[in-house]
């Protein structure tokens, strides 16, 4: 059996304005997000606490046990790709069975997609189990978190993330850019 826990603080685009619509959690979750569980149990939740992080605000759990994944998401139309993208994250992935057919990941990923919403290539932050079938390509890039379960900063500049690690995705064709706060496994 697989397990593993997203925490957000708080994830933004910062640029002229701000993209998200409830970027920090601070208002009910269905105020700009939207969420998907398959196969709900009663472990697996989505759910916004203030004692997630020493802090008072607002932060943001997805957590599955027993789905196939779970994840909070918006999608955003962008003027353009040059935006700082900032997160706030505690991810986690962890494998109950060490058997090679089983696999856990969390991340915080970023979809770029032209007009239409085809996907054009993605960024992930994530921690992953040691199974996990995850690996970059030119049109997928991975930022491995090597220490789960402890909050950490991650900050990039769009542009520069797909010039430097997503060389064959068009920029100029990215008109929007899903923001998946993601946690997936293979089975169970």
């Amino acid at each position: 059996m697989n397990k593993y826990l997203i925490l957000l603080l708080i994830i933004g685009f910062c640029s002229a304005s701000h993209l998200l619509v409830n970027g920090n959690f601070e208002q009910p979750l269905s105020v700009g997000w939207l969420s998907s569980i398959g196969s709900q149990s009663t472990s697996d939740t989505i759910d916004q606490q203030t004692y997630f992080q020493p802090d008072p605000d607002y932060e943001v759990r997805v957590r599955k046990y027993d789905a196939t994944h779970a994840k909070l998401y918006q999608t955003v139309d962008i003027p353009t790709t040059d935006l700082d993208f900032s997160v706030d994250a505690n991810l986690y992935a962890y494998e109950y069975n060490t058997a090679a057919t089983y696999w856990a990941a969390a991340a915080v990923c970023l979809r770029y997609l032209g007009q239409n919403g085809n996907l054009l290539g993605e960024t992930r932050i994530a921690h992953r189990s040691m199974h996990c079938s995850w690996t970059s390509s030119s049109y997928l890039h991975i930022i491995n978190v090597s220490t789960g379960n402890a909050w950490q900063s991650f900050t990039f500049n769009v542009a520069q993330e797909l010039t430097t690690n997503l060389p064959l995705v068009n920029q100029q064709s990215i008109k929007k850019i899903d923001v998946v706060l993601l946690d997936t496994t293979n089975g169970c």
